[in-house]
């Protein structure tokens, strides 16, 4: 029996749940009385056990928050006890009780796991000190149990709930990489099936051109073939950044290159158009140019052609310029720096880098006054690009708009 009906002051009275719950294992009843006196003064829960057989069926019955146990009992002693705690319940700390005469096993027991031991006769104060620094143990040991609980069910929680996060983005994804597809192919699909009757449409005004229409009717024809020509460039823009973003920006072909006969070639080319708008065309080459680079002809061409193209749309009056010049970059790169300024109308504030966004021009919407679908843009950075260059714009303090364009020199 854990406590002798003789005794009543062993009998467990009734405690508040906050309480701390101590289990004091002693084969000898005197002992155990001091000991729950001793608690139960300080607010102590007490139960009793006279032996380790008897406190091993409390402990699978109730929870405690520290055991006292006597080292030298009957049958099991408490070294015996302490290592079948530690292996059931290693987060309960266990005090042992020795005499003077036990001290090194005593010892010998808190190396081998004891929280603390006392020495009989013991003194009341110590006995409250060290039960207590072991119930407080006991709850931070609990506490860091619950914490790490709560922490793993949080981490399973959350890996689930990122795990279902992942597979809806995966979906989305595939959504949308098929709604590009689909895009793709429709515009591809459409791009082919207008420029098919377009070419129909161009071959007829070159036929009527060569009746020798005049008056009336040959301005007529003028400005249907400009507007057939117009749509043929629009349609031509769309199959080629549709072809450049299905095969992930498009191929490289490599020419041996003049970039000064190239350049003054593009201006020459582009020169009349800004004439007849009156505007001035200025081109400003360095002297350190390299005479002969590798490069894609027909990728650069496109990119100044686009860009200048851009300047004489957006230009009502003044001048354009290309300046080109040769750099070196800190990390050694040598680079052509070409740099298209004009004086039209600028770039709106917040549109530096949305402009490089297909199908938007420089007010950001799909529908204006200017001619285009905003794709040349995007495909003179897509050139760039493959060029191992790059192009931004900024604006200028005077007004007008600054692209820059940068390409590798790569000599033979």
């Amino acid at each position: 029996m854990s406590i002798e009906e003789s005794q009543p002051i062993e009998v467990e009275q009734p405690a508040e749940p906050q309480m701390p719950h101590v289990l004091v294992v002693d084969d000898e009843p005197e002992i155990r009385q001091m000991v729950s006196l001793c608690l139960r003064k300080y607010n102590f829960r007490v139960t009793c056990a006279e032996d380790v057989a008897e406190a091993c069926k409390i402990l699978v019955m109730e929870q405690f928050d520290a055991i006292i146990s006597d080292v030298m009992m009957p049958g099991e002693d408490g070294i015996v006890f302490l290592a079948r705690v530690h292996e059931s319940l290693p987060d309960i700390p266990v005090i042992l009780m020795t005499g003077h005469a036990q001290l090194q096993m005593a010892v010998n027991a808190i190396k081998n796991g004891a929280f603390d031991f006392i020495c009989k006769p013991f003194d009341f104060d110590h006995l409250r000190k060290i039960v207590l620094r072991a119930v407080n143990y006991s709850k931070l040991q609990r506490m860091e149990k619950n914490y790490r609980t709560e922490l793993e069910e949080t981490v399973i929680k959350r890996t689930a709930e990122l795990k279902e996060s992942m597979v809806e983005l995966d979906y989305t994804r595939a959504a949308l990489q098929q709604a590009a597809i689909s895009k793709s192919t429709f515009m591809s699909t459409v791009s082919h099936e207008m420029r098919t009757p377009m070419n129909g449409v161009i071959g007829s005004l070159e036929l009527l051109a060569d009746n020798g229409l005049t008056g009336a009717a040959a301005e007529y024809l003028s400005m249907a073939r400009q507007s057939a020509d117009s749509m043929m460039v629009l349609i031509n823009q769309l199959l080629t950044f549709n072809a450049a973003n299905a095969q992930g920006g498009g191929t490289l072909l490599h020419d041996l290159v003049d970039p000064q006969v190239l350049l003054r070639t593009i201006i020459d080319n582009q020169r009349p158009l800004f004439v007849r708008k009156g505007l001035a065309l200025d081109l400003q080459l360095a002297d350190d140019l390299p005479r002969q680079i590798w490069t894609d002809r027909e990728k650069m061409c496109r990119i100044f052609e686009i860009l200048l193209g851009n300047a004489l749309k957006f230009t009502e009056r003044g001048a354009v310029s290309l300046a080109v010049s040769r750099i070196c970059t800190e990390s050694g790169e040598d680079l052509l720096l070409c740099t298209v300024i004009d004086s039209g109308i600028g770039i709106p504030a917040g549109m530096i880098e949305q402009i490089f966004e297909p199908f938007v021009q420089g007010d950001g919407t799909y529908t204006r006054r200017h001619e285009g679908v905003g794709l040349g843009l995007a495909i003179a950075r897509q050139n760039a690009a493959l060029l191992n260059g790059r192009v931004w714009a900024e604006s200028t303090a005077t007004g007008g708009s600054c692209f820059n364009v940068t390409i590798k020199i790569s000599t033979p």
